[in-house]
């Protein structure tokens, strides 16, 4: 039995006439496994470009926020510099409750010149409390003003376990978010205004001849774009980081890690994920008819359903099978409509799971069927 073992062997390599074996066909190998971010209160990672949730530990639970509050106060002042109620390079008078505002600081002061360009970075880059102050008071005219702004804003971006209390993000009761909260408010602010990229990544800056460091562990590296951190209360740092890299951007948001540096850490090891384990895929483009609702009721009987802009996903490394769209038909869908008019969502799966959820319209208009037309598709359908 030796013996013949080894001729059959010795058949295979000399000669390629009898290397009858087939090459084995390998399984593909899995998706890269998420990181599991351990002794923090809560991590969620962000594919800004599809609005995907790619990690989400405890992302729903809300907490104090704190520093990551100043996510808002940038995105109300660059609305306000939008609106034209202020200008990058417009002197700004510090009031004393700015110049005395405890905790991180730029060292703004009355009677020293400062910019609302120099505010903007001092807010994103060492998170000063007193920049926070003096822009508030600049954009609403009081602290109470801009926050009656910034909660008006959380309701309308869908922020609804999101309650602000104060523009600089100190330690106050009731003021409560959660990390997927903070996670839409910088993928909200990145979107809209992308010159915040420009800043909040910076490593330093200088104002008045002192030269500030940012806070963010992440800052200064290779596609690290920002954003924010804060110290919740003794060993509870939270930090909110944004990279790009490839035509990609993500979000990832830490609550309540031990030190700044364990939040880097552990904020590092969510966007390798997210970059190197998640590919993005167009899967319909603009106007692709994703489905077809019939009615003899209707005039005319078929509307199609289509894809008002295109849609792209991401999805796990390797690509294992394709993303399937499921229409679902607005429950509450009445005719008269009018083309563009929204009929109900698009889900997007993959190997069964949802990974985002898309708004589908009419492509042409439908009325309610005369007496006439209703006799004919029916009569069209018997046939």
């Amino acid at each position: 039995m030796k013996k013949t073992a080894t001729f059959f062997a010795v058949l295979l390599v000399s000669g390629s006439a009898y290397a009858v074996v087939p090459t084995p066909t390998l399984p593909a190998p899995p998706p890269m496994p998420a990181p599991q971010i351990s002794g923090v209160k809560a991590a969620v990672l962000l594919d800004v470009n599809t609005d995907q949730v790619l990690l989400d530990q405890n992302g729903k639970t809300s907490y104090d926020p704190s520093g990551l509050v100043k996510l808002m106060t940038a995105y109300l002042l660059y609305q306000a510099e939008g609106q034209k109620m202020l200008q990058p390079n417009e002197h700004i008078t510090v009031s004393v409750d700015a110049w005395h505002a405890p905790g991180s600081r730029m060292f703004i002061q009355p009677g020293l010149p400062v910019t609302v360009d120099q505010l903007t970075h001092g807010l994103l880059i060492d998170g000063g409390n007193d920049a926070a102050i003096a822009i508030a008071q600049s954009v609403a005219g009081s602290v109470g003003g801009f926050v009656d702004l910034m909660n008006r804003e959380a309701a309308a971006m869908g922020l609804h376990q999101t309650h602000f209390v104060n523009p600089d993000g100190m330690p106050t009761p009731g003021q409560r978010s959660t990390a997927l909260g903070m996670a839409r408010l910088a993928r909200a602010l990145l979107v809209k205004f992308p010159q915040v990229a420009q800043i909040a990544g910076l490593a330093s800056y200088q104002y008045n001849h002192i030269t500030q460091y940012n806070y963010n562990p992440l800052a200064g590296q290779n596609g690290i774009t920002g954003l924010g951190v804060g110290l919740a209360s003794g060993n509870n740092w939270d930090l909110a980081v944004s990279a790009s890299k490839d035509g990609r951007a993500l979000v990832a948001v830490i609550f309540g890690a031990s030190s700044r540096a364990v939040a880097g850490t552990d904020a590092s090891a969510m966007l390798h994920y997210g970059f190197h384990g998640w590919q993005q895929q167009q899967v319909y483009p603009a106007g692709a008819v994703v489905a077809q609702v019939k009615r003899i009721d209707w005039s005319p009987e078929t509307l199609s359903v289509i894809t008002p802009t295109a849609i792209t996903v991401a999805i796990p490394r390797p690509s294992q099978g394709k993303v399937e769209g499921r229409f679902v038909a607005d429950p509450k869908l009445q005719v008269p409509l009018k083309a563009g008019a929204q009929v109900g969502t698009l889900d997007l799966l993959w190997q069964g799971k949802v990974l985002k959820t898309e708004p589908v319209v009419a492509k042409n208009a439908v009325a309610k069927a005369g007496w006439f037309s209703r006799l004919w598709h029916r009569a069209q359908g018997a046939l």
